[in-house]
Protein backbone atom coordinates (compact mmCIF):
# COMPACT_ATOMS: atom_id res chain seq x y z
CA UNK A 1 0.00 0.00 0.00
CA UNK A 2 0.84 3.50 -0.99
CA UNK A 3 3.96 1.71 -2.62
CA UNK A 4 5.74 4.10 -5.25
CA UNK A 5 5.50 3.43 -8.88
CA UNK A 6 8.44 6.02 -9.96
CA UNK A 7 9.51 9.09 -8.69
CA UNK A 8 11.83 12.25 -10.37
CA UNK A 9 11.82 15.34 -10.80
CA UNK A 10 8.79 16.30 -12.34
CA UNK A 11 7.71 19.80 -14.30
CA UNK A 12 5.12 21.33 -13.56
CA UNK A 13 2.98 23.79 -15.82
CA UNK A 14 -0.31 26.07 -14.23
CA UNK A 15 -1.91 29.18 -14.33
CA UNK A 16 -2.27 31.01 -11.00
CA UNK A 17 -3.27 34.48 -9.70
CA UNK A 18 -0.23 35.99 -7.37
CA UNK A 19 0.11 39.22 -5.57
CA UNK A 20 2.46 41.27 -3.76
CA UNK A 21 3.96 39.92 -0.13
CA UNK A 22 3.83 42.02 2.65
CA UNK A 23 7.27 40.23 2.85
CA UNK A 24 8.53 42.54 0.73
CA UNK A 25 9.41 45.23 2.65
CA UNK A 26 10.76 43.13 5.19
CA UNK A 27 12.91 41.06 2.64
CA UNK A 28 13.58 44.68 0.70
CA UNK A 29 12.52 41.90 -2.26
CA UNK A 30 10.18 41.30 -4.92
CA UNK A 31 8.17 38.41 -3.42
CA UNK A 32 5.20 37.26 -5.18
CA UNK A 33 2.92 34.83 -3.18
CA UNK A 34 -0.07 33.07 -4.16
CA UNK A 35 -2.68 30.60 -2.26
CA UNK A 36 -2.49 27.03 -1.51
CA UNK A 37 -3.28 25.56 -4.92
CA UNK A 38 -5.44 28.75 -5.97
CA UNK A 39 -7.59 28.27 -9.19
CA UNK A 40 -11.42 27.34 -9.16
CA UNK A 41 -11.32 27.50 -5.23
CA UNK A 42 -10.11 30.67 -5.29
CA UNK A 43 -12.99 32.07 -7.78
CA UNK A 44 -15.81 30.39 -6.49
CA UNK A 45 -14.61 30.87 -3.01
CA UNK A 46 -16.08 27.18 -2.07
CA UNK A 47 -14.88 25.38 -0.58
CA UNK A 48 -12.26 28.13 1.13
CA UNK A 49 -8.53 27.20 0.33
CA UNK A 50 -6.23 26.68 3.59
CA UNK A 51 -3.43 29.47 3.26
CA UNK A 52 -2.42 29.87 7.15
CA UNK A 53 0.47 27.71 7.61
CA UNK A 54 1.24 26.60 3.91
CA UNK A 55 3.35 29.92 2.15
CA UNK A 56 3.92 29.59 -1.87
CA UNK A 57 6.12 32.42 -2.48
CA UNK A 58 7.96 33.90 -5.86
CA UNK A 59 11.65 35.33 -5.63
CA UNK A 60 12.45 36.93 -9.23
CA UNK A 61 15.65 36.74 -10.21
CA UNK A 62 17.20 39.75 -11.69
CA UNK A 63 19.49 38.57 -14.66
CA UNK A 64 19.74 34.99 -16.47
CA UNK A 65 21.55 32.54 -14.52
CA UNK A 66 23.33 30.01 -16.19
CA UNK A 67 22.25 26.16 -15.71
CA UNK A 68 19.97 27.97 -13.19
CA UNK A 69 17.56 24.99 -12.83
CA UNK A 70 20.73 22.22 -11.86
CA UNK A 71 22.00 24.66 -9.99
CA UNK A 72 19.36 25.78 -7.73
CA UNK A 73 18.22 21.91 -7.40
CA UNK A 74 21.78 20.84 -6.32
CA UNK A 75 21.28 24.00 -3.01
CA UNK A 76 17.99 23.17 -2.31
CA UNK A 77 19.29 19.56 -1.58
CA UNK A 78 22.41 20.52 0.15
CA UNK A 79 19.85 23.71 2.06
CA UNK A 80 17.66 20.67 3.19
CA UNK A 81 20.19 18.82 4.77
CA UNK A 82 20.80 21.42 7.29
CA UNK A 83 18.13 20.55 10.34
CA UNK A 84 17.30 24.21 10.25
CA UNK A 85 15.75 24.40 6.62
CA UNK A 86 12.91 22.51 5.76
CA UNK A 87 11.37 24.14 2.71
CA UNK A 88 10.66 23.13 -0.78
CA UNK A 89 12.48 25.39 -2.87
CA UNK A 90 12.30 24.37 -6.66
CA UNK A 91 13.81 26.34 -9.56
CA UNK A 92 11.08 28.10 -12.00
CA UNK A 93 10.10 30.12 -14.43
CA UNK A 94 7.48 33.25 -14.13
CA UNK A 95 5.63 35.73 -16.30
CA UNK A 96 6.24 39.27 -15.04
CA UNK A 97 5.09 41.98 -17.15
CA UNK A 98 4.88 40.06 -20.28
CA UNK A 99 8.44 38.89 -19.66
CA UNK A 100 9.46 35.67 -18.64
CA UNK A 101 12.20 35.81 -15.34
CA UNK A 102 13.60 32.87 -13.85
CA UNK A 103 12.47 32.38 -10.64
CA UNK A 104 12.54 30.46 -7.38
CA UNK A 105 9.67 28.96 -5.40
CA UNK A 106 9.36 28.55 -2.25
CA UNK A 107 7.03 26.63 -0.21
CA UNK A 108 7.18 26.42 3.73
CA UNK A 109 5.21 26.39 6.49
CA UNK A 110 7.83 28.34 9.04
CA UNK A 111 7.65 31.84 7.59
CA UNK A 112 10.39 32.56 9.63
CA UNK A 113 13.18 30.68 7.86
CA UNK A 114 12.92 32.93 4.77
CA UNK A 115 15.18 35.36 6.32
CA UNK A 116 17.65 32.16 6.40
CA UNK A 117 17.24 31.21 2.63
CA UNK A 118 17.83 34.14 0.98
CA UNK A 119 21.06 34.96 1.85
CA UNK A 120 22.16 31.21 1.05
CA UNK A 121 20.39 31.47 -2.47
CA UNK A 122 22.05 34.95 -2.78
CA UNK A 123 25.57 33.20 -1.54
CA UNK A 124 25.61 31.11 -5.58
CA UNK A 125 25.19 34.22 -7.16
CA UNK A 126 21.79 34.89 -7.87
CA UNK A 127 20.10 37.86 -7.76
CA UNK A 128 16.72 39.06 -6.77
CA UNK A 129 14.18 41.79 -8.27
CA UNK A 130 14.30 44.92 -5.42
CA UNK A 131 10.72 45.38 -3.99
CA UNK A 132 8.27 47.38 -5.90
CA UNK A 133 4.91 48.08 -6.27
CA UNK A 134 2.43 45.10 -7.54
CA UNK A 135 -1.03 44.88 -8.51
CA UNK A 136 -2.46 41.02 -8.32
CA UNK A 137 -2.53 39.32 -11.40
CA UNK A 138 -2.70 35.99 -13.65
CA UNK A 139 0.29 34.54 -14.87
CA UNK A 140 1.40 31.73 -15.89
CA UNK A 141 4.23 29.69 -14.16
CA UNK A 142 6.40 26.43 -14.99
CA UNK A 143 8.95 25.01 -12.03
CA UNK A 144 10.24 21.58 -11.53
CA UNK A 145 9.73 19.71 -8.22
CA UNK A 146 10.79 16.48 -7.00
CA UNK A 147 7.73 14.15 -6.76
CA UNK A 148 7.34 10.51 -5.52
CA UNK A 149 3.84 9.09 -7.90
CA UNK A 150 2.06 6.39 -6.31
CA UNK A 151 -0.31 4.36 -7.80
CA UNK A 152 -4.08 4.21 -7.69
CA UNK A 153 -5.18 2.78 -10.58
CA UNK A 154 -4.05 2.06 -13.90
CA UNK A 155 -3.10 5.98 -15.28
CA UNK A 156 -3.70 7.48 -12.04
CA UNK A 157 -1.35 8.20 -9.48
CA UNK A 158 -1.33 10.32 -6.38
CA UNK A 159 1.63 13.00 -4.86
CA UNK A 160 3.35 10.67 -1.73
CA UNK A 161 3.92 13.68 0.04
CA UNK A 162 1.06 16.54 -1.00
CA UNK A 163 -2.33 15.15 0.03
CA UNK A 164 -4.97 16.09 -2.40
CA UNK A 165 -3.12 15.76 -6.16
CA UNK A 166 -3.15 14.03 -8.17
CA UNK A 167 -1.59 12.85 -11.78
CA UNK A 168 -3.66 11.39 -14.57
CA UNK A 169 -1.70 9.25 -17.47
CA UNK A 170 -2.05 11.04 -21.05
CA UNK A 171 -0.91 9.89 -24.14
CA UNK A 172 -0.67 12.94 -25.83
CA UNK A 173 1.69 15.69 -25.74
CA UNK A 174 -0.75 18.92 -25.40
CA UNK A 175 0.05 22.98 -25.39
CA UNK A 176 -1.24 24.74 -22.43
CA UNK A 177 -3.85 26.39 -24.53
CA UNK A 178 -5.60 23.20 -25.31
CA UNK A 179 -4.97 22.19 -21.94
CA UNK A 180 -6.93 24.91 -20.77
CA UNK A 181 -9.32 24.50 -22.82
CA UNK A 182 -9.85 20.92 -22.09
CA UNK A 183 -10.24 21.26 -18.88
CA UNK A 184 -13.26 24.03 -18.80
CA UNK A 185 -14.70 21.72 -20.76
CA UNK A 186 -14.86 18.64 -18.07
CA UNK A 187 -15.63 21.37 -15.51
CA UNK A 188 -18.82 22.23 -17.51
CA UNK A 189 -19.29 18.34 -18.78
CA UNK A 190 -18.54 16.33 -16.21
CA UNK A 191 -20.06 15.38 -12.33
CA UNK A 192 -17.02 15.89 -10.99
CA UNK A 193 -15.41 19.21 -11.66
CA UNK A 194 -14.05 20.64 -7.77
CA UNK A 195 -10.69 20.73 -8.52
CA UNK A 196 -8.14 23.29 -9.53
CA UNK A 197 -5.58 22.17 -12.36
CA UNK A 198 -2.07 21.86 -13.65
CA UNK A 199 0.18 20.46 -16.71
CA UNK A 200 2.85 17.74 -15.45
CA UNK A 201 5.25 16.17 -17.48
CA UNK A 202 8.87 13.94 -16.43
CA UNK A 203 10.58 11.42 -18.13
CA UNK A 204 10.25 8.04 -16.56
CA UNK A 205 13.07 5.06 -17.70
CA UNK A 206 14.13 7.10 -20.69
CA UNK A 207 10.93 8.23 -22.34
CA UNK A 208 8.78 11.25 -21.49
CA UNK A 209 5.38 11.05 -20.09
CA UNK A 210 2.13 13.60 -19.51
CA UNK A 211 -0.15 14.39 -16.98
CA UNK A 212 -3.07 16.03 -16.36
CA UNK A 213 -2.60 17.25 -12.71
CA UNK A 214 -5.66 18.01 -10.41
CA UNK A 215 -5.82 19.36 -6.82
CA UNK A 216 -8.29 19.08 -3.88
CA UNK A 217 -8.96 18.47 -0.43
CA UNK A 218 -12.29 16.93 -1.52
CA UNK A 219 -11.62 14.36 -3.70
CA UNK A 220 -13.21 10.80 -3.62
CA UNK A 221 -11.28 8.34 -5.38
CA UNK A 222 -13.86 6.17 -5.96
CA UNK A 223 -15.13 8.44 -8.81
CA UNK A 224 -11.49 8.99 -10.64
CA UNK A 225 -12.54 6.02 -12.91
CA UNK A 226 -15.63 8.52 -14.68
CA UNK A 227 -13.07 11.80 -14.24
CA UNK A 228 -10.26 9.46 -16.10
CA UNK A 229 -12.34 8.22 -19.10
CA UNK A 230 -13.58 12.59 -19.27
CA UNK A 231 -9.80 13.19 -19.32
CA UNK A 232 -8.90 10.63 -21.59
CA UNK A 233 -11.76 11.88 -24.26
CA UNK A 234 -10.60 15.19 -24.10
CA UNK A 235 -7.06 15.28 -24.30
CA UNK A 236 -6.83 11.81 -26.61
CA UNK A 237 -9.16 11.71 -28.99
Amino acid sequence: MNEIAFDGVACYNAEIKVARSPLSEETKLLVLETNHEPDYYSRANFPPNKHQGNWRLFLLVKKHYDCFQDVLLKKAYLLNKKSEIKAEIMPGQINYKNKNYQCVRINLKDISILKTIIPELESIGIEFIKDRKVTSYETLVFFKRYTEFIKIEDGVYKDSVIPGRYFFKISNNIEFNVFKEGIIKIKNNCNFHLFDSFQSFMFTKGKGQDFIGIYSEHCDEARFGELNKFIKKTFEE
